[in-house]
């Protein structure tokens, strides 16, 4: 059990850490890592664009202590965003892909939680456009949700700043990493392969599941929530670990009865292993039934069948009648 804890704590991290200190030191961040601080990692274990290297580069100097800084961070926007209205989202820190998320060290909660916050923003401009271009460093998290905003921004004044500012903030993480190494996106494409090969992908619709994902889908449209953008970056896009189910945090509103603890409880069955290899040779894929019930999970969290509450309509102010003047 302990040797299980020290594979997976802070297992992305470090393989993060590892990519932006080669990258500094200028080698190939996405070949072989042999760091003595972050540990050592196969050729593919860094993944991510070279737009990432810039930002996870300002970590580095700061050795294991980085990781600790990176969760409260990440701790910290979310009590933000939920502070003084959301609270009951508290509950989700049993919450199982949530845990497993800051236990690796993941950076998809936080792409979330920036792209949470820019869509509750009564105004979208080049500021928020920034922000939207780091999220887009982890485009299978982000893509979906940052369509959603554009295609929601599409008449709105303040489009072209928003634009403007994704385009500038691309630019400006991708400046660092060609200007370094022009080959490094060939570097990059190059290597996923070798990531897909090193570890099990999926997505939830992938084989026989697909008739659970097809249900889990069918009972989010009945139950009328919405947030189909975070729904789809949850269980579209082929997935490593359950931690992607982070994607769905700003449409989980856990309520105080028996839906959401079993939705808890189920979401904390729902484990793994991702793969069984059997002894005739063959491996038995358990990745997307494990996908599909964490998105069950997450609509028995959100209340299971009893529909969102519908605000009530306001209800305008009676003019009161205008006093007489006093002659």
């Amino acid at each position: 059990m302990s040797e299980l804890f020290d594979t997976l704590f802070q297992i992305d991290w470090r393989i993060f850490m590892a990519g932006a200190e080669a990258w500094l030191s200028g080698q190939n961040p996405y070949a072989q890592l042999p760091s003595a601080t972050f540990g050592s990692f196969s050729a593919g274990a860094f993944a991510y664009p070279p737009t990432a290297l810039p930002w996870l580069a300002l970590f580095v100097p700061l050795g294991g202590l980085g990781y600790y800084v990176w969760t409260l961070l990440e701790l910290g926007l979310w009590w933000v965003l939920i502070g003084k209205t959301q609270r009951s989202q508290l509950l989700l820190v049993l919450w199982s892909p949530l845990l497993l998320h800051l236990f690796e060290g993941q950076s998809t909660f936080m792409a979330i939680l920036v792209l949470w916050a820019a869509a509750r923003a009564p105004r979208r401009g080049w500021l928020w456009g920034l922000a939207l271009a780091w999220a887009m460093t982890k485009p299978q998290a982000a893509l979906l949700p940052l369509l959603w905003l554009l295609w929601h921004d599409r008449q709105s004044p303040q489009r072209w700043r928003l634009l403007g500012g994704i385009a500038l903030g691309t630019l400006l993480l991708a400046l660092p990493p060609t200007l370094a190494n022009p080959g490094i996106w060939a570097d990059w494409l190059a290597a996923l392969p070798a990531y897909r090969a090193r570890i099990l992908q999926m997505g939830a619709w992938q084989g026989p599941s697909v008739v659970l994902f097809g249900l889990a889908a069918w009972l989010w449209y009945r139950s009328r929530r919405g947030g189909w953008q975070w729904w789809l970056a949850a269980g579209a896009f082929p997935q490593t670990s359950f931690y992607s189910m982070v994607a769905l945090m700003p449409v989980l509103r856990p309520r105080p009865n028996n839906w959401s603890l079993a939705g808890l409880a189920l979401a904390g069955v729902l484990q793994g292993p991702m793969q069984l290899d059997l002894a005739n040779g063959t491996s038995l894929v358990l990745l997307p039934w494990i996908l599909c019930g964490h998105l069950l999970a997450a609509w028995m969290l959100a209340g299971g069948p009893q529909p969102a509450p519908i605000p009530a309509p306001a209800v305008p102010a009676t003019p009161m009648p205008e006093q007489r003047r006093i002659q």
